[in-house]
């Protein structure tokens, strides 16, 4: 943090100017301004001054790729918009997002479990870390709200795990998504495995599209129509959910879109959490008591038998849900990722200016 303070005192740089995407092999000239800015950040080991600062080198890809790593950038090593854009940000901003992380870490260190059992998804960093006493064992990917359907900040207990579940699609997903797509293509529904249903549980019933009636869906006297997803392999959800009691109506799933995790920006949700690999946090959960009789995963055998089942933890599991856009990682590099929801803004504007860094 003293680093960025210093360098923030020093530097004040102007934005690097946009050009082509560059490589490795290509001559430009903002490579010379691009290398001496990864050498201020200590990206790029200064040994000696280059003898052609304006070609691409290796020592240069190998600076950026260790750059594009620490903020969340796909590690190509290749110069292009959100390299610059990273690179752009003054070092008096980024002190007062280490200033503001500061504070956020140890708010969360306070609340922690006092049994080190937790599960942390960090909204910023598009992650999943499962902790126990204390220490990581495991981590995965994560795709979060869409700014429209921001993922909440939550601090809750994991209580169950509902295998093959069905959707009851929310209100604020129908008016907000389904129903304009539905205006723009009348087949939306099929296409999307989409069913017209009135009640729930064993008096739920299937209704045919042709009854469809926006006065009575979602609103009205019950009972009130609304849009259903049977469970299945295509089910948004995924084949497992983890519950967590929260006033947001949020909780974390699988899915069958796994080809979103390879975005390096995964804001695509509706505001609930999915996870890469709910099977292996599921086992971690489960623990022992996971297991039948005849040495399988009873959560495998009944997924694959197709019944909707939900099954109690052992233990509730603490979950939070956090908002950290600069951080240490466990090789002590500082990490910075982008202020996706403005709660960085808005954080610091509600700072006095005295007091502002």
């Amino acid at each position: 943090m003293d680093f960025y303070r210093q360098l923030a005192d020093t530097h004040d740089w102007q934005p690097v100017a946009a050009t082509p995407m560059l490589r490795a092999g290509d001559r430009h000239p903002v490579l010379a301004e691009i290398r001496q800015r990864l050498v201020l950040l200590g990206d790029l080991p200064y040994l000696t001054p280059s003898r052609d600062p304006v070609y691409f080198d290796d020592e240069l890809r190998l600076a950026l790729e260790h750059f594009q790593q620490r903020h969340g950038l796909k590690p190509d090593g290749i110069w292009g918009p959100r390299s610059r854009a990273a690179l752009n940000v003054p070092p008096r901003t980024r002190y007062r997002q280490l200033w503001l992380n500061r504070d956020r870490q140890l708010q969360f260190r306070r609340q922690l479990a006092a049994d080190g059992y937790y599960v942390q998804v960090n909204i910023p960093a598009y992650e999943m870390r499962y902790f126990e006493a204390g220490q990581e064992v495991l981590r995965m990917r994560a795709i979060v709200g869409k700014l429209k359907a921001k993922t909440p900040l939550v601090a809750s207990r994991i209580r169950t795990l509902e295998l093959n579940p069905d959707w009851n699609v929310p209100s604020g997903i129908t008016y907000r998504d389904i129903l304009p797509a539905l205006e723009q293509n009348p087949d939306y529904l099929q296409e999307h495995s989409l069913e017209l249903v009135q009640g729930y549980g064993p008096g739920m019933r299937r209704l045919p599209f042709s009854e469809l009636d926006f006065e009575r869906l979602y609103r009205g006297e019950r009972p009130q129509q609304r849009f259903w997803q049977a469970p299945g392999p295509q089910n948004p959800l995924g084949l497992m959910k983890f519950n967590f009691p929260n006033d947001y109506l949020v909780y974390m799933h699988g899915t069958p879109n796994a080809y979103l995790f390879d975005k390096p920006v995964r804001n695509f949700s509706s505001g609930c959490i999915r996870i890469e690999y709910p099977e292996e946090l599921a086992r971690r959960l489960l623990g022992p008591a996971g297991i039948s009789e005849t040495g399988t995963w009873r959560f495998e055998d009944i997924i694959a038998s197709g019944e909707n089942r939900v099954l109690s933890l052992p233990q509730p599991v603490a979950v939070y849900t956090t908002y950290w856009t600069a951080w240490l990682d466990d090789e002590r590099t500082l990490q910075f990722r982008e202020d996706i929801y403005g709660l960085d803004r808005q954080d610091l504007a509600a700072v006095p200016d005295s007091d502002r860094p």
